[in-house]
């Protein structure tokens, strides 16, 4: 079956452009030009995947993003007309799994959905459970979860991915642009800071204390590192 994109934003040229782009790739495509009606799509839909605009006319995206990541783990595409990387970071802080300010290529979005899609349903090790610090920390792929000390973890489908990144090689120092073009597929140059506000979202899910962090371990000036062994 298709899989349903919700694309909350209300400038029109979005929705028939980029509509059209992801309904020619198969996707289905629901359409909200605000907030409040983009909110009910996501409850009423399920979409697997939201692209939404910041800057909505009935109320800020930035409540639109907290409320559907409140309910939800689906993966969010924030677009805006800023591209400042304040910005970039504060829907990044907020849940978002990828940032794109306008303007933007259709193909470029498109990519990113499929790649969002892929990493929120795929099984990149080929395993089922992984288990660190002494089962502490467990990577359940079949079910696309995350405990620790048995209890669920609600990660965005970039956390999880980014916890993947670090999973796959324990101990293995990864820099900022290593994790970025695993992520992405691709180097994104100046958005350091992004990777950045991933692994602090990351660490205060699978940390026991996050400002002391020692499963998610930064090597400063290097990068970062998952610092407990396989169990």
């Amino acid at each position: 079956m298709s899989e349903r994109i919700l694309i909350i934003d209300d400038d029109p040229a979005v929705h028939e452009v980029s509509g059209a782009c992801l309904e020619r790739d198969g996707y289905i495509v629901s359409s909200a030009t605000e907030g409040e009606t983009g909110l009910a799509l996501s409850a009423a839909r399920t979409p697997a995947l939201v692209i939404l605009d910041l800057g909505l006319p009935d109320m800020p995206g930035e409540t639109v993003l907290r409320e559907i990541r409140r309910r939800s783990r689906m993966p969010i595409i924030v677009l805006s007309a800023k591209g400042e990387t304040e910005e970039r970071v504060s829907g990044l802080s907020l849940g978002a799994d990828d940032y794109l300010a306008k303007p933007y290529s259709a193909r470029e979005l498109v990519a990113r959905v499929k790649a969002l899609l892929r990493r929120a349903s795929g099984d990149p090790m080929g395993l089922d459970l992984l288990r660190f610090d002494d089962g502490a920390l467990e990577i359940d792929l079949a079910r696309h979860e995350v405990r620790v000390d048995g209890e669920p973890r609600n990660l965005t489908p970039t956390e999880f991915d980014l916890l993947m990144v670090l999973a796959q090689y324990p101990g293995r120092v990864y820099s900022r642009g290593e994790i970025a073009s695993r992520l992405r597929g691709q180097t994104f140059a100046g958005d350091e800071r992004v990777i950045d506000v991933h692994i602090r979202n990351l660490r205060a899910k699978v940390e026991t204390e996050a400002t002391t962090p020692r499963r998610v371990e930064t090597l400063r000036g290097v990068g970062y590192r998952l610092g407990v062994e396989p169990s």
